[in-house]
């Protein structure tokens, strides 16, 4: 039985990387193309291992990017982010594009699917399980993506190329009980001071000393606090329900995600660089699930901070220092994050984000051929660049 040859490239966005693989050359069924990835990937595999795959190379968890023309007004690339099950059954596209977003332009100009000019190549994004539209600038020069730069972001060890993105609109109304703080019941806590909000994902704000925490907590501290952990899932559960998430049975466990928030104060990072209370406007620390990559990224779940930090009356503005027009400097467990958010309050519909703004390292790590053991499934005309039908949806 012949193999399938997958021409796939190994990128770096953020702190995440993914295999990232062009659209047209994969099935036009969602299921066929599921499957196939998922094989690329070593899965389905009850250990988790991917050991019959590439997905155990890649750090921070087994994740593929799908990246295709698109045809919609206004956008020049759809992409999905899809990542593997912690057993490998399936795949998951619901996950924020987070980190990995600040590769789709680089590929995009690597691959000569976008013709990009010198200088600061502007590349209109569709992340489309969400509909959400960035734009990214990406650094070019002769044709090609600039790959060595001084940005230091992301945590990294080493410095890179900046990559600017500009999320336009990623959430009306970030508020989806229209509050910007309220009275959660939780068993245990009884009632708290919460932000719920849903800016790239639902989540809910509490201050650290609701939990007994200062904020400075490294991600080893957090997992071995068992008291802390179960508080912490309370919250969760009470924030799922009064956002009307659904059954707890059926959501992943960091739905909604769980943030705590203090004043500036001076830390270790995880990489074991001191963080001065000036070099940053709040502390955030979260509890993260196995295997999702606890404290990796520093700009993980930002651009809510940011919105948050931005509109008076949240228990993030009450800690936050954070100037109008000015990026909100985030202290992570893993490092720092600036991060701008443009907000604005609208008679009769409430507070609007307009647009959010951070930047994130991304290069080409290797590219090449994966080889899927089956039957080669069928692939679609690549003459278009656009999948068939639902194949660049979940």
């Amino acid at each position: 039985m012949s193999a399938a040859r997958l021409r796939v490239m190994l990128m770096r966005g953020g702190p995440a990387q993914a295999l990232f693989v062009h659209a047209h050359d994969l099935p036009s069924s969602p299921r066929a193309r599921d499957a196939l990835l998922l094989r690329a990937l070593g899965g389905p595999d009850p250990r988790g291992r991917f050991v019959d795959g590439v997905g155990g190379a890649i750090a921070g968890g087994a994740r593929v990017v799908v990246v295709a023309r698109s045809q919609r007004a206004g956008c020049d690339l759809e992409f999905l982010v899809g990542a593997a099950s912690a057993d490998a059954a399936l795949l998951d596209w619901t996950v924020p594009c987070g980190g990995l977003a600040a590769a789709v332009g680089p590929f995009a100009v690597h691959e000569r699917v976008f013709p990009a000019d010198d200088g600061l190549a502007r590349l209109r994004l569709l992340h489309a399980t969400t509909d959400e539209r960035i734009d990214a600038f990406v650094p070019v020069r002769r044709g090609e993506v600039l790959e060595e730069g001084g940005f230091a972001g992301d945590g990294m060890p080493f410095p890179g190329v900046e990559i600017r993105l500009e999320h336009l609109a990623p959430a009306g109304s970030p508020f989806p009980t229209r509050l910007p703080r309220e009275a959660l019941a939780v068993p245990g806590l009884g009632e708290i001071e919460a932000t719920l909000i849903d800016v790239g994902g639902p989540a809910v704000f509490v201050k650290a000393g609701t939990l007994g925490l200062t904020g400075r907590e490294s991600p080893e501290e957090v997992a071995r606090a068992r008291r802390t952990l179960e508080r912490v899932d309370s919250i969760r559960l009470a924030a799922a329900a009064r956002l009307g998430l659904g059954e707890p049975s059926r959501l992943r466990p960091d739905v909604p995600r769980v943030a705590w928030v203090a004043k500036p104060a001076g830390y270790r990072a995880n990489g074991g660089a001191d963080v001065p209370a000036d070099a940053i406007d709040l502390l955030v620390r979260e509890r993260r699930p196995v295997g999702a990559g606890a404290g990796v990224d520093p700009a993980d779940g930002a651009l809510a901070v940011a919105v948050a930090a931005a509109v008076p009356g949240t228990v993030v503005a009450d800690v936050a220092r954070t100037l109008p027009g000015v990026a909100t400097r985030i202290g992570a467990a893993a490092g720092t994050a600036a991060v701008g958010a443009e907000v604005a309050w609208r008679d009769g519909a409430g507070w609007r984000v307009e647009r959010c703004v951070l930047s994130r390292g991304a290069r080409r790590l290797m590219a090449g051929e994966v080889f899927v053991p089956g039957p080669v499934p069928a692939a679609r005309d690549a003459s278009t660049g656009r999948p068939a039908g639902s194949a660049h949806r979940a």
